[in-house]
This record gives structure tokens, sequence and C-alpha cells, in this order.
């Protein structure tokens, strides 16, 4: 149990560093042979979770297969899906986690997941699993990233509300990845009357071309896209299509409806319930700020 928290201690340490708070390392005879970095995620691919780079580092080149033998991995957050099968192809002996991966879904900006403990004892027996090692100490990185997250999204739908001041119409929108904007709609928008120059694409176009070598849907996965009002049904067309990870939004549909003018009231909640893709919704943050708009604008 001692040489558990020393070694979950240096998991949790590195979760602190590192870009998203979850941190991992892979010790053999008792001695580190494989961590996360502290910049994980580097490139932000989906393979750089905590304890996929610390498998990597520990292996060096090698091929994974059974390769980690006698190892044990530590880390703070319970291991995803994706993250176990590469921990069971490993060849790792013991897997000691901080947190259950539940936990996590309480949180502000988590996309919901689950855990695979069940099918993973069933298919991996020997595999032996200790959880809730310095619980607490775990939790806690994850609930101070998730302050951070609700800082910036009280910055940034803030800021799409006040290019909606501006707008042609009372709308603004603005797309941000690792806390920098890559694209918004503009004060102008629309230039034109066209079916196409809603703030949200608008933004969402802007984005895409700012991004190097974009030449496939879903360029914006780990974006969160900030719009003053609650995307209509074309909009949402064009978050699925481009992998949008979360979108925060502050005035309702029936806001706009009550007003600024007639349009299809589809909750959007219900449209990514039934597309069936995990976007994490934000919704009706700073909703007054952006009802005075509306307001300000009156109806067409």
């Amino acid at each position: 149990m001692e040489e558990d928290i020393k070694f979950m201690n240096e998991a949790i340490r590195l979760s602190k560093l590192a870009k998203y708070p979850y941190g991992a390392v892979i010790v053999r005879k008792g001695k580190i042979i494989g961590r996360s970095s502290a910049k994980t995620p580097v490139s932000s691919t989906i393979f750089e979770h905590s304890s996929m780079v610390a498998l990597e580092d520990a292996l060096q080149g090698y091929s994974i297969m059974g390769n980690l033998k006698g190892c044990t991995l530590y880390s703070s957050m319970e291991p995803c899906m994706m993250c176990m099968e590469a921990i069971m192809y490993s060849g790792i002996d013991r897997l000691v986690y901080g947190v259950e991966i539940e936990a996590s879904n309480l949180f502000y900006n988590h996309i919901e997941d689950f855990s695979v403990m069940d099918f993973v004892k069933k298919v991996k027996p020997d595999l032996e699993i200790v959880g809730n090692i310095c619980r607490d100490e775990a939790l806690n990185v994850i609930k101070e990233y998730n302050n951070k997250f609700i800082e910036e999204d009280n910055k940034f739908i803030d800021m799409a509300i006040d290019i909606s001041k501006t707008a042609y119409y009372p709308f603004g929108a603005i797309v941000v990845r690792n806390g920098k904007i890559i694209g918004k709609s503009t004060d102008d928008t629309p230039i034109k009357n066209t079916l196409y120059t809603h703030a949200e694409l608008i933004a969402i176009e802007s984005a895409v071309s700012n991004i190097k070598d974009s030449i496939s849907r879903g360029n914006l996965h780990q974006c969160t896209l900030y719009t003053s009002c609650e995307p209509c049904m074309m909009c949402m067309e064009a978050i699925l299509s481009e992998g949008i990870s979360r979108v925060v939004y502050a005035a309702t549909i029936e806001d706009s409806i009550e007003y600024f003018c007639d349009e299809f009231a589809v909750p959007f909640e219900e449209i990514v319930e039934k597309s069936n893709c995990k976007i994490k919704i934000i919704p009706e943050l700073h909703r007054d700020k952006a009802i005075e708009v509306l307001k300000k604008h009156g109806r067409l």
C-alpha cells in the first residue's frame, strides 16, 4: 500500500502539470519506466490519453504485445476503454487508479464516459485492479480544472454576446480550441441576405479555414462553440459534421421567437440526443445578457 500511494502521488503530480487533469506512470521493480508528459496532449490527438502516453514511453518503440509483464500502471483516473485495451495487450500485471471514471461526469466540461471494468474482469481475469488510491487528491485536481473551465466559459460567452450587439442581426458566435479563438462571426454578419450567414455557420467556417491541412469533416474535435443563442437545425448540422465537442449558448430559441423573429423551435438537446453524438451542452449561460440584446434589436 505504501508503494502504491507513493507512485499514485507521482501520477497525480503529473496530472496537475498536464493540459488535461490526468496523469500516469508505469513501474517495474520499484522504478518508473514510463510516464505521461506534462504537455499531454501535445497535439490533441485521440491517442494521447495519459495512460497511452505512459505506455508508449515505457515501450520505447518496442511492440506493445506483452512487453510490459511484471509492471504496474498507476493512473490518477480509471482508464477509458481505449486505454484499457492497450493495457491488456501490453501484459501489465497490475492497474492502480485514483478516482473512478464516472466521477468526472459530475463536472462541468466532461463528456460522459463509463467504466469498462466489468468487461475487463471477464476477458482478463489475471489483471489485478486496485481502485480509489488517493481518490480525494485525484478528484481535487479535476475540480480545480473544472473551475478554470467555468471562468473560460464566462469570458467567451460574453465575447459572443458582444459580437451580437453590433452584428447585422443580434447573434454572435466564436469557436475556441485550447483557450484560443480560432473562428468567429463578424460584426457585419450577414453581409448579404443568404440562407447560410447564421453566426454559428460563419464562426465554424472561419475556424475550419484556420486549421492547416483541413481536408475532411470532423476537424473541430476538442473545440467549443460559444453562441449568443441556441443553435437552429441548420447550424446543428454543421456542429455535428465538424465534430465540435462542446456547445455553450446563452439565449434559447424560445427567447429568439419572443423577442426577435418566428422560427422553428426544435430543442438543441433533443437533436444531440437523437444524433448519438457526444456533445457537452452548457445551456443558458448569461442568458439575461443575450435577451437584452434581442430586446434592443426588436422584432423583424
